[in-house]
């Protein structure tokens, strides 16, 4: 294959594995009977070990009112729960509980489990150059994701 086709096929498989994670994602919401944006958000949450709700709207790309909503949604459900700052008592963080990887563990846990053979084929060296790999792409789209939220709103 040509660097051109690789390329190409790389490009492919990033475009197919995203595809396939909005895809799993999806599934997962529906099953939970959670929205995708709730699902994103105690996902966020979970990722960080917890964050205030301007920290969840920033991330999340949401105002503060949709986040109040979130997080209200998220508690109703028992995954996510609002607790004082530990640094800051006048400061509420949102954490994800316990009962969020009970429901979601049976979901995940067996595509985590049946991946662990692709990391086992790699070495340790390949890892960290997919990791590194992985990192700068992450960066490159949060600078492109603030870069289109800063662009005006498209009028039709």
């Amino acid at each position: 294959m040509s660097r051109e086709e690789l390329e190409a096929a790389f490009g492919n498989a990033i475009r197919a594995y995203q595809t396939g994670v909005d895809n799993f994602d999806q599934a997962m919401a529906d099953h939970l009977g959670i929205n995708r944006t709730d699902g994103r958000c105690i996902d966020l949450i979970d990722q960080a070990g917890g964050m205030t709700a301007g920290e969840l709207a920033k991330a999340a790309g949401l105002t503060t009112g949709a986040v109040t909503a979130v997080i209200d949604r998220l508690e109703a459900a028992g995954v996510a729960e609002r607790v004082a700052d530990p640094n800051d008592r006048r400061r509420v963080r949102i954490e994800a509980t316990p009962k969020l990887w009970e429901l979601s563990e049976p979901l995940i846990g067996p595509m985590v489990a049946e991946s662990q053979a692709i990391i086992d084929d790699l070495s340790d060296s390949e890892i960290a150059r997919f990791t590194e790999f992985m990192n700068r792409a992450i960066e490159i789209q949060a600078r492109h994701t603030e870069r289109v939220r800063e662009l005006p709103k498209r009028t039709y």
